[in-house]
């Protein structure tokens, strides 16, 4: 089962367009993302629901004070591989700021298909095709990471990771709350404190020789 991420400032229709996409798709299931204010908050609660893939809506400068274009580039600025939807009631070519590529804008008549047109049922399942697909590459690369964070925690524990520090922080942050690794002890996840112990050891190092020398 694939987790699809919804994020809505007004999740009116989410019961609605979750009924669809499991009755259209059992391989989906729509992860409501509430009781979140800020962009950091949202990050979390991807990785607590464990969402392979994300729908986002466009609108919600007025409640949060951005809007989901802005949350996707946000999104994948810490987590590259999550496929990211917009949903918008408004016209899509009215996106112009550039953060969303056209082929991830889709209208929420998507969801449309009461009336049992042939073509928007193509439609929507052709858009929950692109969901599955979008959530078993993030899966796949996921899964292909997890060798190259190996190699890194490898290195740190040895002292030797130097500039890979930032790529293995931020291959722990996704891999491990995707349960995929385990969790580190937060002194090894902190290059300043490991430099601030050495830096204290070596000070306990010259109080000993300096007593031993008297």
């Amino acid at each position: 089962m694939y987790r699809v991420g919804y994020i809505d400032d007004e999740p009116t229709q989410y019961e609605n367009f979750s009924r669809k996409l499991k009755r259209r798709c059992d391989e989906l299931e729509l992860v409501l993302l509430e009781d979140c204010n800020t962009k950091e908050e949202f990050l979390d609660k991807i990785f607590e629901k464990q969402i392979d893939v994300l729908l986002i809506d466009y609108k919600m400068a007025g409640t949060y004070g951005f809007n989901g274009t802005s949350l996707i580039n946000y999104i994948n600025d810490h987590i590259r591989d999550l496929e990211c939807f917009i949903l918008t009631a408004v016209d899509k070519e009215q996106i112009t700021d550039g953060l969303v590529a056209e082929r991830n804008r889709f209208p929420k008549t998507i969801f449309d298909t009461e009336a049992e047109d042939t073509q928007k049922i193509t439609e929507l399942n052709d858009f929950l095709k692109s969901l599955k697909d979008s959530a078993a590459v993030f899966r796949t690369r996921r899964e292909q990471k997890v060798e190259r964070y190996k190699e890194l925690l490898k290195k740190k524990k040895a002292g030797t990771l130097g500039v890979g520090e930032e790529e293995f922080l931020e291959l722990y942050k996704v891999l491990s709350s995707y349960g995929m690794v385990e969790k580190l002890p937060a002194n090894m996840l902190n290059s300043e404190f490991e430099e601030k112990l050495d830096k204290l050891l070596n000070m306990g190092d010259e109080i000993i020789k300096k007593h031993q020398q008297e």
